[in-house]
C-alpha cells in the first residue's frame, strides 16, 4: 500500500537531495595582521544622505573574550539601517561569528562565520565562502581596521595599506583594499580634526566605495565614513558629534 507524504516532508526532502554549495575561496590569499584592539567606545555621528540628516550611533564593546559593535542610524525619524556584529578574538583580531544587517521596511538579513565548520554562510542566499582567517563582516571592519592600524602605526603613512576579508549578509564576500592617502585635515560637528585617510576603491559598478578617516590620538577609531554602494546609490556619511571611552 502506497505511503503518503505530506507538502512538508517532500520539500524536506526535496531539500536533502541538493547538493551542498561548493565552498568559494578567496580569490588570492589574504594577510593576518598584528592587532590592538581599541577599549570600550561610543561614537555619535551626525549623517548626512542626499539632501536628508539625521543621527546615528556606532557602540563598540569588548570584554571577556567577547565583542558586540552595533551601527543603528536614522533620518528623518526612521531607522534607516541597523547593524549588528558579534563575535570574539583571535590571532588576527577580530573574529566574528554573527552579523545582521537590517534596513528600512526591509527583513533583517544574517551572515554566519561558523567557525567550527570553517565557512561563512547566510540566511538567504545558499552560497558558502571558506572562512579565511582575519575575515570580516561590513561593520566588524570598521573597528579591526583601527586595531591593525594601532598594532602598526606605520601602516597609517601613504600609501599604506590594510587587505579585508569581508562579507556582508547577502550573499556578498569580496577582498578590500584600504589604502592610505595620509594625514588630512577634516571639519567635522565636534570641529576640526586631524585624521588618516583611507580609501576602498570600487572596482566594478555594484561595489562598495568606502572612506574612512580616522584620529590617531582616539585608536584610530573611524570620526568620519562615508560608504556609496553602487554608482545609484547616495553616498551615507556619518561625521563625528561626540566620543566617548568607557561603559
Amino acid at each position: 500500500m502506497p505511503v503518503e507524504t505530506t507538502p512538508a516532508q517532500a520539500a524536506s526532502a526535496s531539500a536533502a537531495e541538493q547538493p551542498s554549495p561548493q565552498l568559494r575561496q578567496p580569490e588570492r590569499p589574504v594577510p593576518v595582521y598584528k592587532t590592538r584592539i581599541p577599549p570600550t567606545t561610543t561614537i555619535e555621528y551626525e549623517i548626512q544622505r542626499g539632501g536628508l540628516s539625521g543621527i546615528g550611533e556606532l557602540s563598540w564593546r569588548q570584554g571577556s573574550g567577547h565583542y558586540e559593535v552595533r551601527l543603528e542610524a536614522s533620518i528623518a525619524g526612521f531607522t534607516l539601517l541597523t547593524q549588528v556584529s558579534q563575535g570574539g578574538f583571535d590571532a588576527a583580531g577580530l573574529a566574528p561569528t554573527r552579523f545582521t544587517d537590517q534596513r528600512t521596511r526591509k527583513a533583517a538579513r544574517a551572515a554566519n562565520f561558523q567557525r567550527e565548520a570553517g565557512k561563512i554562510t547566510f540566511s538567504g542566499p545558499r552560497d558558502e565562502y571558506a572562512l579565511a582567517a582575519g575575515s570580516q563582516d561590513r561593520l566588524s571592519w570598521m573597528i579591526q581596521l583601527p586595531a591593525v592600524l594601532a598594532g602598526d602605526p606605520k601602516r597609517a603613512a601613504t600609501g599604506g595599506e590594510v587587505v579585508l576579508y569581508i562579507a556582508g549578509a547577502r550573499g556578498d564576500v569580496d577582498i578590500w583594499d584600504l589604502r592610505s592617502s595620509g594625514a588630512e585635515t577634516i571639519d567635522t560637528p565636534s570641529g576640526a580634526l586631524q585624521t588618516i585617510k583611507f580609501t576602498r576603491t570600487a572596482r566594478t559598478a555594484r561595489d562598495t566605495l568606502a572612506e574612512v578617516w580616522l584620529d590617531p590620538k582616539r585608536h584610530y577609531l573611524p570620526v568620519r565614513a562615508r560608504l556609496t554602494q553602487g554608482e545609484s546609490d547616495s553616498a551615507l556619511d556619518l561625521q563625528l558629534r561626540e566620543l566617548r571611552t568607557g561603559p
